[in-house]
């Protein structure tokens, strides 16, 4: 599969910027957090998902939140990309 690449903008003014959505994946809000570098992430994946794989210390979510664990799309969420990608755009239009 070809992944389409996109010319990056150079770094935006500013250092990051969030933006709360409602997640039908998982039906619920969660902010999707985009640094100037344009990487992006998604909190309630760090929260949540990414936790459990690595860290044995934290305490387990409880049942509602467990059943909703493997909905989540992860970090290629199109939610997450698309928010990523829509910065993007508006940086390349204030810079034309």
């Amino acid at each position: 599969m070809e992944e389409k690449r996109m010319e990056l903008p150079i770094a935006p003014k500013w250092q990051t910027t969030v933006s709360t959505l409602k997640c039908d994946h998982i039906d619920e809000y969660v902010s999707i957090m985009v640094k100037n570098d344009w990487t992006s992430t998604c909190t309630w994946y760090r929260q949540y998902k990414e936790v459990l794989s690595g860290d044995k210390g934290r305490a387990k979510p409880d049942k509602k939140i467990r059943k909703k664990i493997p909905l989540c799309q992860g970090p290629l969420c199109s939610y997450v990309t698309g928010y990523r990608d829509q910065l993007i755009k508006e940086e390349q239009e204030t810079r034309s």
